[in-house]
This record gives C-alpha cells, structure tokens and sequence, in this order.
C-alpha cells in the first residue's frame, strides 16, 4: 500500500507588526499604542499529508508596549521585551501539494523566555527613568499563537511563505504580583522554506 507523502522542510522567517500589554490596571491618564515589533528565526515544517502538518519555529521576538499620556503625546512609558520563543502549531494547508499557491491556518502554543530589554519613561520626550526590563517581566511567557497565510511554489522544493499572525498571551509576565500584564501581538511574517526529505 503506497504510503502518505512525508516531507520535512526548513528555512528562514522574518516579522514585523505591533505588540501591546493587556493590563488590568491601565496607568492612570494613559492610552495603550502603537508600539513596533519585529522577530527573526528558522521555521521547520513537517508534512503529514497533503492537507496536514506541523510546524515549528525557533525565533528572536522583541516584543512590549506603549502608553501615551492622553493630554500630551509627548509624555509616554515604553515596555520593550525581548524573548527567544519557540511557537509550535498544527496546520491545514488548502489545495495540493502540486499546487502553486496553498493557503493555509494555523495554530498552536508558543513558549517564550525573556532574554532582555529596556524600558523607559518620557516627559516632553526627555528620558526621566530607564528601567531593566528584567526587573519588571517574569522569565517565562505562555499564550496561543495562530496565523493565516499562503505558501507560493518558486520551485518543486522550495516555498516563499507568508503569514499574518496574532498571538494572545496567557500567563501575567509582571514580575509585581499586584499586577497582570499579558502579552499580546499581531503582525506580518514572511520566509522560505525549502523541502529536504521526502517519501512515498
């Protein structure tokens, strides 16, 4: 009986967006915005059939948050937190393997753990108070990651992906245990993937 097709793949990622803390105490007289975010890393994915696989990444994330005073925008608090994080995630790939174009879904949970950052206070953009990052996160993350994407053949073993993704902290990474701060994320990804094993 002839066997599913089996295919590992691996190959470069790259990220921008916007991430943002969900905190249950707001600082008081300040708005949560834009605050940019960007990763890099290597993305592996196994094929289990021609619909199914599983994928996992080994990214450099910065991540974090900015609050601006509603009265004056030149007063702001920026979070900047940098993880190393590992998503992993069940994937449905639509059309086939033959195809062109596969558009796909994905989700999973991804582990983050803090390797740095800084954070900072403005008034009239002058620093008043930098802060290490690491006294103010935990070292640990955990949440949900899932994207929405397309893979586009170049070649019978190679792939350029893109996705745009959204992860949704679960754990409080404020190290004050008076406060509950979750991470949360959206942005654009894009990689190659090239094919290095296949069998029938």
């Amino acid at each position: 009986a002839q066997q599913k097709t089996q295919r590992f793949s691996i190959g470069p990622t790259a990220g921008v967006g916007h991430s943002w803390l969900s905190m249950d105490q707001q600082p008081s007289g300040f708005d949560s915005k834009f605050h940019p975010s960007y990763n890099v890393g290597a993305k592996l994915v196994y094929s289990i059939e021609t619909h199914w696989g599983l994928s996992a990444d080994l990214k450099y994330s910065s991540e974090g948050g900015q609050f601006k005073s509603v009265e004056d925008d030149e007063d702001r608090t920026v979070y900047r937190a940098n993880y190393l994080r590992i998503p992993l995630q069940g994937v449905y790939f639509f059309n086939d393997h033959g195809d062109k174009i596969r558009p796909k879904i994905s989700i999973g949970p991804s582990f983050g753990f803090f390797v740095g950052g800084d954070s900072k206070m403005e008034v009239d953009e002058q620093t008043t108070n930098e802060m290490d990052s690491k006294d103010l996160f935990k070292g640990f993350d955990f949440g949900l990651n899932g994207a929405v994407g397309t893979n586009f053949r170049l070649s019978p073993a190679t792939w350029l992906n893109a996705d745009i993704t959204y992860y949704h902290g679960l754990s409080n990474v404020s190290e004050n245990s008076a406060l509950n701060w979750k991470n949360r994320g959206i942005g654009l990804n894009v990689g190659v993937l090239w094919g290095i094993g296949e069998g029938k």
